[in-house]
């Protein structure tokens, strides 16, 4: 008998293996989506402004805003603040400020007033509070 990829009709047990597979993989993809509105610092403007990924239906103007970056250390313990090729860094976020929406620009960006000594550049990373 050709294989033509089908299941035999009277295989009905198969047939519910594979729905419940689809079935388990599909929530556990889905549990991997971030309920948080997350963007990124676009263009930095001042020393405490900046145009950041985050528009129209993502934030208002008074929305609170965490700021944070990403802090990688290489395997070996030297710190850095770059991805290192070839998975040897792990990565973490770390919070270093605050910041306020302060005009919606268009359906993508806005502009947030970060906190007095808040250290952002372009690609830090911004989150609806």
């Amino acid at each position: 008998m050709p294989d033509s990829g089908e299941i035999p009709k009277g295989d009905t047990k198969l047939k519910n293996l594979n729905l419940l597979l689809l079935f388990v993989s599909f929530m556990g993809l889905s549990n991997c989506a971030h309920s948080v509105m997350r963007g990124s610092v676009a263009m930095k403007t001042s020393e405490n402004e900046a145009h950041v990924c985050l528009g129209k239906g993502e934030v208002s103007v008074g929305d609170r805003v965490d700021v944070y970056k990403n802090v990688c250390v290489q395997r070996s313990g030297v710190a850095s603040n770059y991805r290192i090729a070839g998975g040897v860094a792990v990565c973490e976020k770390k919070r270093i400020g605050m910041g306020i929406v302060e005009e919606i620009l268009n359906e993508h960006y806005s502009v947030v007033k970060f906190d007095p000594g808040v250290a952002f550049e372009e690609g830090t990373i911004v989150e609806k509070m």
